[in-house]
């Protein structure tokens, strides 16, 4: 048996033996101070920079194209001689160097719009696009190198209610809804008219889906969940009728108790708000050389969707430079 002291350093050359591994790690408090001093400094860096706005509501000519943000202004600087705004819509890089480019677009809320795929980015070429006359936007192929993109979804989305939901929110427990249609002869139904939990979300013309956990092979055959046909429609506000019909099993079919599961939704067009459709992308700090051309793009899936001028639509150009 080893007997141990009761310095710290001591017992860990017990533990670990006797050799000089243990005894340099039991005596680590000057290799500490050596690793310590060999860590890198970090680096600090100073930015200048330009934002580059639109001066005028932007409309998208065509669904699913691409063009080149229409740039009209510098929005703000400090005094920085790294970028320039070209006639083409694009900024030309001055001076070699590292620079990061960040893109601010704002869509429009209206109505009728935000309801399909939005798609934006910046991109980087090195030479002058032709522009088109009477002021027209920049159609590309989009086919330069793309420094950031990003895809965002609508922000009109419908509004929707579901049955059961959990009393006090998401995170609460779920407490099922159970119904038994019992036995359907040939050509019959059942049905159940229900509440949906929140007023509100859907009227008469909106959408509404149902199942049943009941209605399976295993429980009523393969033939009759083939046969069945589940509907559900909004028949008053907040209120969606269920029926089951049975059109082909001779001559009834009988359904267990399950829990029937209710979907509504709002078939409005537009739902969302500024807030919802206005966001930024960010490019890595990219290495530029001197006459490179960085730009912004947009596309969308709505025709006509509106890119607002205001303050949150630009495109700002940052050069780094370390300073120690």
């Amino acid at each position: 048996m080893t007997q141990s002291s009761n310095n710290g350093a001591d017992r860990r050359r017990v533990l670990l033996g006797a050799g000089g591994a243990a005894l340099a790690l039991g005596t680590a408090g000057p290799a500490r101070a050596s690793l310590k001093d060999s860590r890198p400094t970090t680096p600090t860096y100073g930015v200048s920079r330009t934002r580059y706005s639109i001066s005028a509501t932007t409309f998208v000519p065509t669904k699913g194209d691409t063009y080149v943000l229409p740039l009209s202004q510098v929005q703000a600087t400090d005094n920085n001689v790294d970028s320039t705004l070209n006639a083409d819509n694009s900024i030309t890089i001055n001076n070699a160097g590292n620079y990061r480019v960040l893109l601010s677009v704002n869509w429009s809320p209206a109505k009728g719009h935000g309801v399909a795929l939005r798609s934006y980015g910046i991109r980087r070429r090195r030479t002058a696009f032709t522009v088109p006359p009477g002021g027209a936007l920049i159609r590309i192929n989009d086919t330069d190198e793309h420094l950031a993109t990003q895809d965002m979804p609508g922000s009109a989305t419908p509004k929707t209610v579901r049955l059961p939901a959990p009393p006090n929110g998401a995170h609460d427990t779920y407490v099922p809804f159970p119904w038994t249609p019992g036995t359907i002869p040939l050509g019959g139904y059942a049905s159940i008219d229900v509440t949906m939990p929140i007023a509100g979300i859907v009227a008469p013309g909106d959408v509404a889906l149902a199942s049943l956990t009941s209605i399976t092979d295993a429980l009523i055959g393969a033939n009759a969940v083939s046969a069945l046909l589940v509907s559900a429609r909004v028949i008053a506000a907040d209120t969606v009728r269920v029926t089951i019909f049975n059109p082909a099993i001779s001559p009834s079919v009988t359904i267990p108790k399950g829990n029937l599961q209710v979907l509504g939704m709002s078939s409005l067009l537009a739902t969302g708000d500024s807030g919802a459709a206005r966001t930024l992308l960010s490019s890595t700090t990219v290495a530029m050389s001197k006459g490179d051309r960085v730009y912004a793009t947009f596309s969308s899936l709505q025709l006509g969707d509106v890119m607002q001028s205001s303050a949150e639509v630009f495109l700002e150009v940052e050069k780094w430079t370390q300073t120690a």
